[in-house]
């Protein structure tokens, strides 16, 4: 993708990529199982929406709602989300 490409030229940032990577398989999972709470479904649909619409500005806003009120079950790829939105805004 974008972010792959953008971060191909910078060993250190293909390294984040490709941990983001794994952390977001990691979700993938869960969501394939149903093993995600409303709340964080809820959540992910309105990123997903927003980057739909290119609004990265507002999926970063539900980045920060997931962060804030749901980290405990998703400590282990909100980083990872952070990071591609980051990386995805620097894009334009």
């Amino acid at each position: 993708g974008a972010c792959e490409a953008a971060a191909g030229a910078h060993p250190a940032r293909k390294r984040e990529v490709e941990d983001s990577s794994k952390r977001l398989a990691g979700l993938l999972w869960k969501l394939n199982r149903a093993d995600v709470s409303a709340s964080v479904c809820g959540k992910l649909l309105q990123l997903c929406a927003a980057l739909d619409a290119g609004d990265i500005a507002g999926a970063s806003q539900a980045q920060v709602a997931l962060t804030t009120s749901d980290w405990d079950e998703g400590s282990g790829w909100l980083t990872a989300l952070k990071r591609l939105l980051k990386m995805r805004a620097s894009l334009g």
